[in-house]
């Protein structure tokens, strides 16, 4: 079934004002939780889609960066739909080597195109590294690879080594990838 032009223009308006936003602490299980939400969240507003788990796998890692790297326990997630565009942004606070790793990253990224995205993600996992947070340095890769460069990243000096950490990442929401 296609839907002309101004059917697709009201689905979107309707789409924008969907949403979910989310305040607190981030543990594990409120991130197990906040996932199984964001499914449903997706299902119903979406549809039915072949890229659900590509979409939910973007707030997984940038969930799991977050939790890693905050000093605060708490964040800012919100998940919502601009246009034909998904849009995730989190917030949390973090020490200054932690901020400007996510800013070398998400720079790093942003000058990448999709074959020099795949080998970096292929070089990391070939590394036998882990950071002494645990992190293998894959999480803002790994969203990379499912979306391109369109990851945007922004760090505040809050005090003494505390940063506000502010990533976000935006995925065009294909047409062909809704089933009917």
């Amino acid at each position: 079934m296609n839907m002309d032009r101004k059917d697709q223009d009201k689905l979107f308006q309707e789409l924008e004002k969907s949403l979910l936003e989310y305040k607190g602490v981030l543990s594990s299980d409120v991130r197990v939780q906040l996932l199984d939400l964001l499914h449903c969240i997706a299902q119903d507003n979406l549809g039915r889609r072949t890229d659900l788990k590509r979409l939910v796998g973007i707030a997984l890692e940038l969930l799991d960066n977050a939790q890693r790297y905050n000093v605060s326990k708490d964040v800012d997630f919100r998940w919502h739909v601009e246009a034909n565009n998904l849009v995730v942004t989190i917030r949390n606070r973090a020490c200054r080597t932690d901020a400007e790793r996510l800013m070398e990253a998400v720079q790093a990224i942003q000058r990448m195109n999709p074959e020099e995205i795949a080998l970096a993600f292929k070089r990391q996992l070939t590394d036998d590294g882990f950071g002494p947070k645990g992190g293998a340095g894959l999480g803002m890769l790994h969203i990379a690879k499912k979306i391109g460069n369109n990851i945007t990243a922004n760090v505040e000096h809050v005090n003494t080594d505390e940063y506000l950490c502010t990533s976000q990442v935006v995925a065009t929401l294909n047409p062909r990838a809704k089933r009917v």
